[in-house]
């Protein structure tokens, strides 16, 4: 019961300047709510999905979370890395995006597709190189999967030892929507 209050709290947080949508995720939730004190576990979990579908449309899409791995092997399953790297090391990154589109196949399946563009600069912010379209990605769905990660693998090779600032732009292929993630990184020998 704490954790539905607690994101009906979040929902009104998230959606303060469009009073009508909060209200309109906030009324989901209270149904949610409503069917699982009567018992109804299946039913709520339905309408929490239905509040989170609700959700997903209307939020920018945005980076929950981006890290340096030495392997990825599913969704939240990767080992840290961390962020000194050696000359010609490629760096395996772990993302997490949330709130973009879906598109659907012929056969009916859903799948999520994004180009990326890269920057690199040093950390007082000038960029050494850019890129547009630097990586290409789509990812098959079954249906309208929320858990999905991104594996990006970039190979910056000749970088010279020091401090250096990736810069990635998602731009989601099935919308409008776009997310920026930046990873502060060394070079060393």
């Amino acid at each position: 019961m704490r954790a539905l209050r607690w994101m009906a709290l979040l929902i009104a947080t998230l959606l303060v300047p469009s009073q009508g949508l909060a209200s309109d995720l906030a009324d989901k939730l209270a149904t949610a709510e409503t069917l699982l004190v009567s018992g109804q576990p299946n039913a709520a979990y339905e309408a929490l999905d239905e509040l989170m579908d609700a959700y997903w449309q209307r939020s920018p899409m945005f980076v929950r979370k981006a890290e340096f791995a030495t392997e990825i092997t599913g969704y939240g399953i990767y080992k840290p890395h961390g962020s000194i790297f050696k000359p010609n090391e490629p760096q395996i990154i772990y993302v997490e995006p949330i709130g973009f589109g879906y598109g659907t196949t012929s056969d009916g399946s859903s799948f999520a597709k994004w180009s990326i563009d890269f920057a690199l600069s040093n950390p007082g912010g000038t960029t050494l190189f850019q890129k547009d379209d630097f990586l290409n990605l789509a990812l098959p769905l079954g249906q309208h999967n929320r858990e999905i990660h991104l594996t990006l693998t970039v190979n910056l090779s000749g970088l010279k030892p020091g401090s250096y600032v990736s810069h990635y732009l998602l731009k989601d292929a099935n919308s409008e929507k776009t997310a920026k993630f930046s990873m502060p990184f060394k070079v060393v020998q």
